[in-house]
């Protein structure tokens, strides 16, 4: 199973936040609006054995963090010059908290022996991903477009996170719910 932790929003959060990004900008693959989060930890594959491993890290992360308000405010892409790759929206309010559970998810994972991506997080909401065969006109017009976005700041309840399986097909990717943790300090 392919696996991640991540904060799930709520379906009106997520429909405002997908039209932030004009349909007009080329070359993108926007993220569906029903697939928009904030990812906490991306686990790959990981044999179904160890989902119980994965929730019970997940929960662990969770027990040390209270309930808290994650505002986004900005858009922004990566990286920051050339070309570029990803657009995302960033955080005004609730970057410590969502750092702290990524943190300690990271932690809970190690401890656990399951495989992760381990490396630093940078809290960010992905609107969408930058065709490969981008034409340099077209890296020009996302990069200028994502500059001039503004963004009314979207804010949202946070209380609890998910371990999610990601199944991809041509069609892009299909996110199923398995185990949902709440935040509790």
């Amino acid at each position: 199973m392919r696996l991640f932790i991540a904060i799930p929003l709520p379906p009106d959060i997520a429909q405002r936040a997908f039209a932030v990004l004009p349909q007009a900008v080329p070359a993108l693959r926007r993220v569906q609006p029903e697939n928009l989060h904030v990812t906490l930890a991306f686990l790959g594959e990981t044999p179904e054995s160890r989902l119980p491993d994965v929730a019970g890290a997940a929960l662990e992360a969770a027990t040390g963090v209270r309930p808290f308000r994650l505002a986004f405010d900005r858009a922004g892409r990566f990286p920051e010059r050339g070309r570029p790759r990803v657009v995302w929206l960033g955080m005004a309010e609730g970057r410590a908290s969502v750092e702290r559970l990524g943190a300690g998810l990271s932690r809970a994972l190690r401890e656990s022996a399951l495989d992760f991506e381990d490396r630093p997080l940078s809290p960010h909401l992905t609107l969408a991903r930058v065709r490969e065969d981008v034409t340099p006109t077209e890296t020009r017009t996302v990069a200028t477009a994502v500059e001039a976005l503004t963004v009314v700041p979207l804010e949202v309840d946070v209380s609890t996170i998910a371990v999610v399986r990601s199944v991809l097909s041509p069609k892009g990717s299909r996110y199923t719910t398995l185990a949902t943790v709440p935040l509790t300090a």
